[in-house]
């Protein structure tokens, strides 16, 4: 197989350091932006995947809308990223003849500088080769970022919440009533997902009512009007709010 070897005009920047202290508050659209999306998952997963990290203009990083952290030096991170993201040849999947086909893995994107790229099954196909070697170091890098702020960030914790709810037919284990003072989901006649945004009070009822350990715990609840859901949350990102 072609490994393209002879692709690495832009070679993994270290590991980005942070400044002490809380982040500022962000503004509101990211410079750069790294996470997953697609592949073979339960309903309601990939409306509710936060990316794996969001870097803002004041160097505000926030990893999993959950930690925040103020970056040193974010601009070369945006820097390395566009340099990837401007050549489409970086999200181009090139395989042997006996390289295997993966299916209903997710996608990898990468935005930055105005320009997105998506690579599938990035992280599965790299032992044989199957994207240039800058987009492994992107890679690299924003996963090695992204664990700093996991790991010495802030809780990030707005008073803005994403909250996804899927109807069932039938549910097995626990089935919980739906919390009095929460407002209840919105379906429309033929749907079976709601997705809304909810703010103060109402978010903060819903953070209260609706306990989880991170937003892949999904629990069941009966409504007030018969429907069968199963609902979970995650904040929302300084851009997603309005």
């Amino acid at each position: 197989m072609d490994r393209r070897s002879l692709l690495t005009g832009v070679a993994a920047a270290g590991l980005v350091i942070g400044l002490p202290g809380p982040a500022s508050a962000a503004p509101s659209r990211p410079t750069l932006e790294y996470g997953h999306e697609g592949g073979f998952v339960p309903s309601g997963w990939n409306e509710l995947r936060a990316p794996a990290l969001v870097i803002y203009r004041d160097g505000t990083a926030i990893a999993d809308a959950a930690r925040r952290w103020r970056l040193r030096d974010a601009d070369r991170l945006v820097r390395q990223a566009v340099a990837v993201v401007r050549d489409p040849v970086n999200g181009k999947l090139m395989l042997g003849p006996d390289d295997p086909q993966i299916a209903d893995a997710p996608h990898t994107y990468f935005a930055a500088g105005g320009r997105r790229l998506s690579a599938y099954a990035l992280e599965t196909y790299r032992e044989y080769g199957g994207y240039p070697a800058v987009t492994y170091a992107l890679y690299d890098t924003l996963e090695k970022t992204a664990a700093r702020v996991r790991m010495r960030g802030d809780h990030y914790h707005p008073d803005s919440i994403k909250l996804v709810a899927t109807s069932l037919d039938s549910a097995e284990g626990e089935i919980r009533p739906w919390p009095k003072g929460v407002a209840t989901p919105l379906f429309d006649r033929e749907d079976r997902q709601s997705v809304h945004h909810r703010y103060g009070a109402d978010a903060r009822a819903a953070v209260r009512g609706l306990p989880r350990d991170n937003p892949a715990d999904w629990r069941v609840y009966l409504l007030p009007t018969g429907r069968l859901v199963t609902a979970s949350w995650r904040r929302l990102l300084p851009h997603e709010r309005g």
